[in-house]
């Protein structure tokens, strides 16, 4: 590929060349890509460490590709890293690993009382699949206290009896709401939106999608993982090729389901093609964003959502967020807000730390 090229004039010499020099420690790779893509770069052993996201309720954009190893999703591609002893890093593992500062009712009752949503994916990054360290994202200080009560049980031994009490019930629910083959299998053997067969559609990720909803009822998740596929513009009458290249975005790719689309060759190998096709269908017509529930809807529909630990807007009523404050700064266009906004940010920030200042008992 083009980034492990040995190319004099490619990125991975000019990265080495850096490494040389002393002025870098390491090289790693960060990836939304398919899992077989990440597969290939593991195996390329150039990489020190990966970023990638591996999540127990699915793994994002990997999600529902083929591993090259007669799976799918991330699973196989962190147990490779680790046997080249590669530094893995999870990433978003408490939002893009399932919303779970905003856990659906379903979601919590299988993992409570005893463990929170958030500390369970923790504790299941470290524990089940090894992973060496998990991004934390947060706005104040107490959205630490869920990761920081993982990390104090993840020495104590009652935790993994927690831990795999969780995990047992989770997929116990999984296969009585899905039935047993479609959860060892639905996933499996389905092409990534990079193969053509697909035109662009991410089908996988629809299949997983489609999962998520209908066995732990994690609708805003599902949702919001949806419309940005629906993002995604395509072109018809340019080639599949013209529109990978111009329309796919490195951290999004993949489109949402285009029901003009022939996509018999593209399941030809799923163990049920018709139970595929109906199922992205499916997941098109409940979660486009066009389309509209009431809380009692969800709640009929099972999605309804346990709690929210997000309890204040950073701009309650403006599209500002502070996230995006901060991109700006780095130099990224087109996503930062105003300077007054700026200045509300920071005196947000001052606001936070007199807090946390007051509560540590510092004067």
């Amino acid at each position: 590929g083009v980034v492990t090229s040995d190319d004099e004039d490619g990125l991975y010499k000019f990265v080495e060349g850096l490494k040389k020099e002393g002025k870098i420690r390491h090289i790693g790779f960060s990836t939304h890509g398919s899992a077989e893509v990440i597969m290939r770069m593991i195996n390329s052993e150039k990489f020190e460490y990966v970023n990638i996201h591996k999540h127990f309720f699915g793994d994002y954009h990997a999600a529902g590709t083929p591993d090259t190893m007669g799976g799918q999703g991330n699973a196989a591609c962190v147990k490779r890293a680790l046997e080249l002893d590669m530094g893995v890093f999870q990433i978003s593992p408490f939002d893009k690993g399932g919303k779970l500062y905003r856990p659906s009712a379903t979601v919590a009752a299988a993992i409570g009382p005893e463990l929170s949503p958030i500390a369970f994916a923790a504790l299941h990054s470290w524990k089940t699949q090894k992973i060496h360290t998990a991004s934390v994202g947060f706005a104040r200080p107490s959205d630490l206290d869920e990761v920081i009560e993982a990390a104090r049980l993840y020495g104590d031994e009652k935790s993994d009896e927690l831990l795999k009490a969780a995990e047992g019930k989770l997929n116990e629910i999984a296969i009585d709401k899905l039935g047993k083959d479609w959860f060892e299998k639905g996933l499996l053997n389905v092409p990534s939106c990079y193969n053509s067969s697909t035109d662009g559609q991410s089908l996988g990720q629809m299949l997983w999608l489609h999962n998520c909803l209908t066995a732990y009822g994690m609708y805003e998740f599902s949702s919001d993982r949806y419309r940005m596929l629906e993002g995604t513009k395509w072109t018809k009458g340019k080639s599949f090729e013209e529109n990978v290249k111009k329309n796919f975005n490195a951290g999004n790719p993949g489109r949402s389901y285009d029901a003009s689309v022939d996509i018999t060759e593209a399941l030809k190998d799923h163990f049920d093609p018709e139970l595929a096709r109906v199922k992205i269908a499916e997941c098109h017509e409940l979660l486009t964003k066009g389309k509209k529930y009431t809380e009692e809807e969800k709640a009929d529909k099972g999605w309804k959502q346990a709690y929210n630990l997000t309890t204040w807007e950073e701009f309650p009523g403006e599209a500002i967020s502070v996230s995006n404050v901060l991109l700006n700064r780095m130099g990224l266009k087109d996503v930062g807000p105003n300077k007054k906004a700026a200045k509300e940010a920071m005196k947000m920030r001052n606001s936070v730390r007199n807090f946390s200042s007051l509560d540590s008992g510092d004067s």
